[in-house]
């Protein structure tokens, strides 16, 4: 179940995408790609798209494994079946990316999309080198217990992935009814977001409808701009110590402290730390929500 394997397919209709979105910004007089940000983003997603390709890592094997002990015989010929592989794929990728925020050792991978600090579809294409390390893809494994075919996964999960690429622009404003049931450009700038109102938001694939379910779907708002990137960004534009950074912040902490502490900096939430020493997105969620409103301005008499 190899989900890049599709993308090859994409990559022409991709750069197109990349290319109109700088010729309209372009002509628009807004710098919407800055040289640093673009080779980062370039090289980065260059050299991932290789390595996931590699036959290595537990999701295919697992994916596998649980296809042959799967419970039922789908059939791609019943009419339902397409409509439930993508619902049934939107709420295992929900899952998974949710998870990829709030589990570190997912997040570690995961932290090298975040970083970009300007929002364009290049910088859709920036994804972590080691998800093979993370396997958050595991999340999928019971889709193949379930019965669908792991080819069938890999391609509609590959549609899900490309779908988010152009999500990635500020050259779209709100559309409307869309908001709030469809991924949108404005949901997905909030989930790029480093403001503590927006931190953790808006999880979903193609849909914010589980989103909206379990209670992580946020609007974008006039009152609170986005601030792209991360809360702690590691401060380089080298694309190697960007792809590793946060395996460094953790082989750090794990060098700090006891190790009885090791299983919650492995497997606790981002930005954990023993005795409150740290911040997570919860706890800078929660001194944001205790602020005092800013006051108004009154209208000159």
């Amino acid at each position: 179940m190899e989900i890049n394997a599709y993308f090859a397919l994409f990559m022409p209709v991709f750069f197109a995408l990349v290319l109109f979105e700088f010729l309209v910004g372009r002509a628009r007089g807004l710098a919407l790609y800055t040289r640093q940000q673009s080779f980062v983003s370039f090289v980065i997603g260059m050299v991932q798209r290789p390595l996931r390709l590699l036959p290595i890592g537990l999701v295919s094997v697992a994916f596998e494994l649980a296809f042959e002990y799967r419970l039922f015989d789908l059939s791609i010929d019943q009419w339902w079946y397409i409509p439930a592989l993508f619902l049934s794929v939107e709420f295992a990728y929900y899952w998974l990316h949710r998870a990829s925020h709030e589990i570190r050792w997912l997040w570690a991978t995961h932290a090298v999309h975040h970083s970009i600090e300007e929002m364009n579809i290049l910088g859709s294409n920036r994804l972590g080198w080691t998800a093979a390390l993370s396997n958050a893809g595991l999340t999928l494994v019971p889709l193949g217990l379930i019965g669908f075919e792991p080819l069938h996964v890999a391609g509609m999960m590959a549609v899900n992935l490309f779908y988010q690429s152009w999500l990635h622009t500020t050259l779209i404003g709100k559309l409307g009814p869309l908001e709030g049931i469809l991924n949108t450009p404005s949901a997905h700038r909030v989930h790029h977001a480093r403001n503590a109102d927006y931190l953790d938001r808006n999880h979903g694939g193609v849909l914010m409808i589980f989103d909206r379910i379990f209670g992580t779907y946020v609007e974008e708002r006039d009152d609170e701009p986005v601030e792209y990137g991360l809360v702690s960004p590691p401060k380089t534009t080298n694309p190697l110590k960007i792809a590793f950074f946060e395996w460094g912040n953790i082989i750090r902490d794990l060098k700090t402290y006891s190790v009885r502490h090791w299983p919650m900096i492995l497997f606790g939430p981002p930005g954990w730390a023993p005795e409150g020493q740290g911040q997570t997105s919860a706890d800078l969620r929660a001194a944001y929500l205790a602020k005092p409103p800013r006051p108004h301005a009154c209208p000159a008499e």
